[in-house]
């Protein structure tokens, strides 16, 4: 067997999740490639999705949905015949809440001829408005390693997970998704580059939806922001900030890799455990 997992990654979350999926697959005996949708979508590399028997899709969860990049890059995949698909999201919370975030990417897929039949939702830290201590965030890295490796066993034998809420919810946060998505798209547009920035041109090639520009010495960015904060947490100046969102920033920056391998220290006081910590380190099935 031979797979392949894409993945969108803002900050970090998802891709380390991808890297562990792609490490758990390959142990298990199946050839696993690993590609970034954005050198997708950006025409770096050129699809060849006939070669693999089984494809994970993975993304964080933005606005209870799936960024634009994903639905773009979804887009770009040929229709096929029932080629087996999972799905894996990263966010900041594992709840119902953000149980519905991939029923529109998967609807599309199976439109494709996609057989969706595993999902899961995983959860490393915050990226946005509240991040987690660092030892809450190291708590939900190894509890997610396990997760993965279970995830793994299932998806090879074939095994079939999907998440569920009512469906009042279910509608209720498809609307959200719906406004949501129409909202981020606009958020680029409140970023403002200070006079601390040199030019160096990082966030412009580093930029997955390609939506930051560097014109007549001005950087500025356009309306196809993902909101992933790639950039505002990548300036090597801190010269970029959101103006009416700054609550959406945490403070003191977000860099996962540094914060798991110790470091980095949480800032102020202790901060209470997030709800869902103590069942997602302990309950497996969540």
């Amino acid at each position: 067997m031979k797979a392949c997992v894409f993945c969108f990654s803002g900050t970090g979350n998802t891709e380390l999740v991808a890297k562990m999926i792609q490490s758990n697959l390959t142990e298990r005996g199946c050839e696993t490639d690993f590609f970034r949708m954005e050198d997708i979508t950006r025409g770096k590399i050129a699809l060849a999705i006939e070669q693999y028997d089984l494809i994970g899709i993975g993304a964080q969860v933005i606005g209870f949905g799936a960024p634009a990049l994903v639905s773009r890059f979804i887009r770009m995949l040929p229709k096929v015949s029932r080629k087996r698909v999972f799905v894996f999201r990263t966010a900041g919370g594992v709840a119902p809440i953000n149980y519905n975030a991939s029923k529109p990417m998967i609807r599309k897929l199976r439109r494709k001829g996609y057989d969706v039949f595993h999902e899961r939702l995983f959860s490393i830290n915050s990226n946005w408005i509240n991040r987690f201590d660092d030892e809450v965030a190291r708590g939900l890295y190894h509890a997610t390693q396990k997760k993965v490796s279970l995830m793994s066993d299932a998806v090879l034998r074939g095994v079939p997970r999907v998440l569920k809420t009512g469906l009042l919810q279910q509608i209720m946060m498809e609307s959200v998704m719906a406004v949501s998505k129409l909202f981020f798209r606009f958020v680029g547009r409140d970023f403002s580059v200070s006079d601390a920035c040199t030019h160096c041109g990082l966030c412009v090639r580093n930029c997955p939806a390609e939506n930051i520009i560097d014109k007549n010495g001005k950087i500025s960015c356009r309306f196809s922001c993902n909101s992933c904060l790639r950039c505002l947490y990548d300036c090597p100046q801190n010269a970029i900030r959101l103006r009416s969102f700054a609550f959406f920033a945490v403070p003191g920056g977000y860099k996962i890799k540094d914060i798991l391998a110790g470091k980095t220290k949480s800032a102020g006081e202790p901060k209470p455990e997030p709800r869902f910590y103590q069942e997602y380190c302990s309950n497996d099935l969540l």
